[in-house]
């Protein structure tokens, strides 16, 4: 199944370090998402991955910290790869924030 324009858009933000952009991006995707759609959570956990990081940059280290736990905690489920995002490698490099 081919990703969403719009999660690709948001992935090439994040990998950009845009993580405002990214969040604004795929949480406008995640809001029309039905609740029943497979990819829901992955779409909330690249969000709060995006979020968490830049409460990091902002020095909020422990929101930064409780969005990076739900984060992993959405994306775990969709180890190791999802609509073409390498998830086991975005966990891995998130935990070494934390």
């Amino acid at each position: 199944m081919a990703a969403d324009l719009r999660f690709v858009k948001g992935l090439h933000l994040f990998n950009d370090k845009e993580y405002f952009e990214c969040h604004e991006v795929i949480e406008e995707l995640w809001l029309k998402t039905p609740s029943e759609d497979p990819w829901r959570d992955l779409y909330k956990g690249v969000i709060q991955a995006a979020a968490s990081l830049y409460q990091f940059d902002r020095g909020i280290h422990s929101g930064a910290q409780g969005l990076h736990r739900s984060s992993v905690g959405y994306l775990a489920k969709y180890k190791p790869q999802a609509l073409g995002l390498n998830v086991e490698r975005l966990i891995d490099e998130l935990n070494k924030f934390y």
